[in-house]
């Protein structure tokens, strides 16, 4: 039984606060961004999440930054280039 909270609460604790700090960088997203995306990701997919959750985050970045440019100066998204 000790065995069992040690591996669910802490371990699981310890994960959800290292791992954004350490994808948060290769990211290229703020930490708090990687750890939302990371329990976002955790409570929609499960398990996949820890991985889905930051990708989809930062394709949604790309895409929304793609977007303001193309469409910067109150120009279409067709007439962005």
């Amino acid at each position: 039984m000790i065995l069992v909270f040690w591996g669910t609460v802490v371990i699981g604790m310890i994960d959800n606060l290292v791992y954004p700090i350490l994808v948060g960088n290769r990211l290229r997203q703020h930490t708090v961004v990687a750890f939302l995306a990371i329990v976002g990701g955790v409570a929609l997919f499960g398990t996949s999440g820890l991985v889905l959750g930051p990708v989809l985050v930062s394709l949604t970045a790309f895409l929304m930054e793609t977007w303001r440019k193309r469409t910067a100066d109150g120009r279409t998204a067709e007439e962005g280039g």
